[in-house]
């Protein structure tokens, strides 16, 4: 072997922490030594199989060390034998498994039906704003985005309780199955009363998950692809209501935390509400400063394809009962009338506004058999009622086992004595363990890999704190829009006077909530749109609604790559908006268009997108145009920078707000592509620039720089 192999095969055992030991190598054998503890290992890597090795296994094990010997074949071979020891490869797959296995079952004990079986459902889902529907499995379009050379941020994002947790440990699992040396990092992040740090709870999930292994190892073996990292939750540290700044100060330490996870091969994915923070111009800003580091996809969840849920035969009775499946569009309540007796379906056909009450009563009435409860159906909904208002006054969506126990022990001292009181002597447990039946409700969720108790799903936490909310005065109630977002969503089958009544009564906390969220909150609530709006920017989002801003005017907004379906455009109430990579359904539209720009957008049916007249501006042509081309330059050099600080940007970022009319943007665009200025980016409607030849002298010039 000559002194370049050894040299290879010694950087690889190095990378472990083994010392290189010549006093013990031969010919035949290299020797390494490592301290693991109060453990005193050695490795003796043999050339080859045949090769004896027992003098130099005697010697070492007589110093007390344990020995483990190796073969030597290539140094891949060699590097996967090491990952696979170091990580018990075997081991912590079987363990990623049991939490699958265990984050399973606490799905299936919020079934209706004991008997139930949970399978993943695929939903309609958006990749980079291109739609898919759900028979194309994002499943296996998102483990092909794991398996591409370089670094890669994935971004799964939805609704609360519309599947992200459920499909960021089905990814984790089709890893831990089908990849022989992949190992999957998986946490769950969660918002709790502890004021934290984003890189010291990532190290600690890494000393968690890992607890033999170095966290520099665990950080090196990530970067080199081999241990793929999942983080649920990642909305869960951030709290919208802090001060702007604050709030941009720590999303972005959060993110750069990542960013610097993200070399070589490393891959993360990242599961969030769909949150202005991680849509706006700041996230924008931030992923076009990495451009060059690591690649960006963005996964957008849809709602649930009824069609995947429900047998032929419920559909039909539900469109016959003339019940608006799409506001039933929800996992839970999908689930629920997918395993519920004919009886109890044939009710809900006659009183659709119950469906939710009756799941919730099924649900309690099986917690009273399953713990022996002597709490009626209307206790424990006052029970967890409470539960949830006290996570919205100390903003927490869960809390160790000591402190949601100790909570009970304070708050239901008299009801947990009433309860005891019902039970025979003999029966009777003490007080204690009934507390501990509290905690261990079926629609709580303890957490074996924290210890952390919080309910079960957010449409469970959203229905009781809409109960709270419903509950409420008309005016005062204020919470985060985490707790907002999931009563919104699990009140949104109610009826229409019920669904007024709540939005009604969100009045004051919706002043805090970003406008772009609340009228996605609106839409999914009251399938409207409403409000006077103005300068606001709408990302990937889908009206599906004919009431469209109807009596609202709608002024200065960009709405980037959104789908509108059956929209109503009343032009007379809308001016000097961009549509942009937007996509069109069955929409109409009022009016003349004088004002709006349509860029690079496509519509199916009647046409809405009309030219915009050109406006007329004071200065001429040439003049105008030289200032648009360096505004689009100022993008990639930005004043006060020394240098060209972004090689590509989205297209978008030129029209949002810009203060020239769209078509002149359009034009400078197109003629800068055509001198070879401006070119395409990998990433759909991305450019970059070209600086090669004169290119770079002539952008100089433009900038006047």
């Amino acid at each position: 072997m000559n002194p370049q192999e050894i040299a290879n095969i010694v950087n690889v055992f190095s990378g472990y922490g083994f010392e290189h030991r010549i006093d013990f190598s031969n010919e035949n054998a290299i020797v390494f030594t490592i301290k693991q503890g109060i453990f005193d290992n050695a490795a003796i890597l043999k050339i080859a199989d045949e090769l004896p090795s027992h003098s130099v296994r005697a010697q070492l094990e007589e110093l007390g060390f344990q020995v483990k010997e190796y073969v030597h074949t290539t140094l891949s071979a060699l590097e996967n034998e090491l990952f696979s020891g170091f990580f018990s490869i075997a081991r912590t797959k079987k363990n990623f498994i049991r939490d699958y296995e265990d984050h399973i079952k606490k799905i299936t004990v919020s079934f209706p039906e004991t008997d139930s079986t949970y399978s993943y459902i695929s939903t309609p889902y958006s990749k980079n704003a291109g739609e898919h529907n759900s028979d194309q499995s994002v499943l296996y379009d998102l483990k092909s985005e794991l398996f591409v050379p370089g670094p890669r941020l994935v971004l799964i994002e939805a609704a609360a309780g519309f599947g992200k947790t459920c499909t960021a440990y089905e990814i984790a699992k089709m890893i831990s199955e089908e990849n022989e040396n992949h190992i999957v990092l998986f946490a769950e992040l969660s918002r709790d009363r502890q004021a934290k740090i984003f890189s010291h709870v990532l190290h600690k999930e890494l000393a968690r998950s890992f607890p033999a292994v170095s966290t520099d190892l665990v950080l090196r073996e990530i970067k080199k692809g081999r241990v793929i990292v999942v983080l649920d939750g990642f909305d869960e540290l951030l709290k919208e209501r802090d001060e702007e700044e604050l709030l941009f100060e720590k999303s972005q330490a959060m993110l750069e935390t990542i960013a610097e996870i993200l070399h070589g091969e490393a891959k993360v994915i990242l599961t969030t509400r769909k949150t202005a923070i991680l849509q706006g111009d700041d996230f924008d800003e931030w992923i076009s400063t990495h451009t060059n580091d690591f690649d960006f996809v963005r996964y957008s969840l849809r709602e649930p394809s009824i069609r995947h849920w429900l047998p032929r035969e419920r559909m039909e009775q539900l469109e016959e009962s003339r019940i608006n499946i799409k506001n039933i569009a929800n996992p839970v309540l999908l689930t629920f009338l997918k395993f519920i007796g004919d009886t109890q379906f044939l009710e809900i056909l006659e009183d659709p506004d119950s469906i939710v009450d009756k799941y919730f009563s099924s649900m309690f009435s099986r917690e009273i058999k399953r713990q022996d409860l002597k709490l009626t159906v209307d206790e424990q909904s006052t029970v967890l009622k409470r539960l949830a208002q006290n996570m919205m006054a100390y903003d927490y969506t869960r809390d160790s086992k000591e402190n949601i126990i100790g909570y009970f022990s304070r708050a239901e001292i008299n009801l947990i004595e009433e309860s005891r009181s019902r039970y025979e002597v003999d029966s009777r447990p003490t007080y204690e363990e009934m507390v501990d039946r509290f905690s261990n409700h079926a629609l709580l969720d303890r957490s074996k890999t924290d210890n952390k108790i919080g309910f079960i799903n957010d449409f469970v936490l959203g229905h009781f704190v809409a109960l709270d909310l419903n509950d409420s005065p008309s005016v005062g109630w204020v919470a985060e829009s985490i707790f907002v977002e999931a009563a919104i969503n699990s009140f949104s089958s109610r009826s229409l006077a019920s669904r007024l009544d709540i939005w009604n009564k969100l009045g004051e906390t919706l002043q805090f909530i970003p406008a772009e969220e609340r009228i996605q909150l609106e839409l999914r609530l009251l399938d409207r749109a409403s409000g006077d709006i103005d300068n606001i920017q709408f990302n990937d989002i889908v009206f599906d609604t004919d009431d469209f801003f109807s009596d609202a005017l709608v002024s200065s907004c960009y709405f980037h790559q959104c789908t509108f379906k059956n929209c109503n455009f009343t032009f007379s109430q809308m001016h000097h908006c961009v549509f942009h990579a937007c996509l069109f359904y069955g929409c109409n539209s009022v009016g003349i268009n004088t004002t709006n720009e349509f860029v690079s957008c496509d519509q199916h049916g009647e046409n809405v997108l009309q030219t915009a007249e050109e406006e007329k501006v004071s200065k001429s042509p040439m003049v105008q145009n030289q200032e648009v081309k360096s505004y689009i330059l100022e993008k990639f050099w930005p004043i006060g920078k020394e240098t060209i600080a972004f090689a590509h940007r989205p297209i978008f970022i030129f029209y949002r707000g810009n203060p020239y009319p769209s078509n002149l943007m359009s034009e400078a665009l197109e003629e800068m592509r055509k001198d070879g200025i401006i070119v395409s980016a990998k990433k759909k409607n991305w450019v970059g620039l070209d600086l090669s030849g004169s290119n770079f002298s002539i952008i100089k010039e433009l900038l006047g720089r």
